[in-house]
Parts: structure tokens; sequence; C-alpha cells
């Protein structure tokens, strides 16, 4: 039985349950500036992006790349205009107890920018140690670069990164947890299992209330 010692946490889907407004953002802000639609399967191939990608995505689709910037904006006004919106995902508050209860380190590293992750954190009085976002990385998921600087931030061991459990909601961010040498536990709260486990997730819950799980790999 694998026993976890660190713990790494994505925030879109893992920590608040906030995909449904980064992508009504999105298509607020490419309807306010296109006058069209967004197609919802386009939609939903976003999750789990970088913001600078989805947003030279949408830009290109309607041929105006310089259009970029100002998607970005639009989009990141509407969601930290709707943060009352965004719920917990269930039983994280009592897990991220558990953990400094047991001396468990843990931390954030997602791709999305700083401020909604500081403002959504501050909204509900998540505990945290650090979180790392979009701004602090040349490279975001896929790339292995946000959980490899998790990493450092937890002042872990490079030999023992099979050590750190990250908790992901997205088939990129499984990705990059893989390619940093961590064990991905999949997240359902936005995905079905098979594409987590199709990416690479050893494990899926669907929220924090899976305290068998949890007990098994965390506190036994």
């Amino acid at each position: 039985m694998t026993r976890f010692k660190a713990v790494l946490f994505d925030f879109d889907g893992v920590v608040v349950h906030s995909t449904p407004i980064h992508l009504d953002g999105w298509a607020s802000a490419y309807h306010a500036m296109f006058q069209k639609s967004v197609d919802e399967a386009l939609l939903q191939t976003l999750v789990g992006q970088s913001t600078a990608a989805i947003g030279t995505l949408l830009a290109e689709k309607c041929g105006v790349s310089n259009a970029k910037s100002e998607l970005i904006q639009r989009k990141a006004r509407y969601v930290l205009g709707h943060l009352e919106d965004i719920p917990l995902i269930p039983g994280i508050m009592q897990f991220l107890e558990r953990l400094t209860a047991a001396k468990i380190p843990y931390g954030i590293a997602s791709n999305a920018p700083r401020n909604f992750i500081d403002a959504a954190l501050r909204r509900h009085a998540v505990p945290y140690s650090f979180f790392l976002g979009l701004e602090d990385y040349v490279r975001p998921k896929p790339d292995p670069e946000p959980y490899l600087k998790g990493a450092l931030n937890l002042a872990w061991d490079p030999g023992k990164h099979s050590e750190i459990a990250v908790f992901e909601g997205s088939a990129h961010g499984i990705e990059a947890a893989t390619l940093a040498g961590m064990t991905a536990i999949g997240v359902t709260s936005q995905r079905n299992d098979q594409l987590l486990l199709e990416a690479g997730a050893r494990y899926c819950i669907k929220d924090f209330r899976d305290l068998k799980f949890l007990d098994r790999h965390l506190f036994s």
C-alpha cells in the first residue's frame, strides 16, 4: 500500500468548484467582444488549460490574435465578480484540518491567475501554507514545472517525489503531476474517472468525503 507523506492540490475543481464560473466568464467575454457564442463542446475542451492558452485559442478562433489580453481581462473581472457563486469542493476543509493535525505538509499549484486564487482562498477562509499560480511559471501545466516548483516549496527531496500525492481535476494536470514523478489522484468533480485514469491518474475520488481512501493512503 502506498502511503503519501505530502500533498499538492490543483485549485479549480479540487479546492473550489469554480470551473462553471470560469467557463461562463470566457463565454461572456467572448460574446461581449465578438457578438458570438462559444460552442459548448469547445468550452469543455478548455478545462485545465492555462489562462494564457485559452485566451490565445479564443482570440485566434475569431481571427483577432491581439484580442487575447482584453479577453483575459474581461474574463477575470467576470470571475472575481462572481466569487460568491463558487462553492468549496465537499470535504476539503475537513481534509486540510486532518493534514495539519497529522503534520502532513501541503500546498497549491494551479494554472489559475494568482489574484483569483488569493481572492477565493480569502473568500472561503481556506488555510494554506503556500500557493502557486500562473504568474509563477514559465511553462504551465501540462508541463511539470508547477508541481516541481510545488515540491521545492515543500522542501521535498527530488528523489522522493513519489511520496507526494497530487489531487488533480484535469487531464493536463494529471500529465503534469506524472511527469514530475508524483502520484496523481483524480478528483472527478468536473471530469469522469475514465478520462483522468487514461491521463495517468493512479486513483480517483469524487471529493474529500471519501474517508476510506484518504484514511488508507494518508492517515493510517
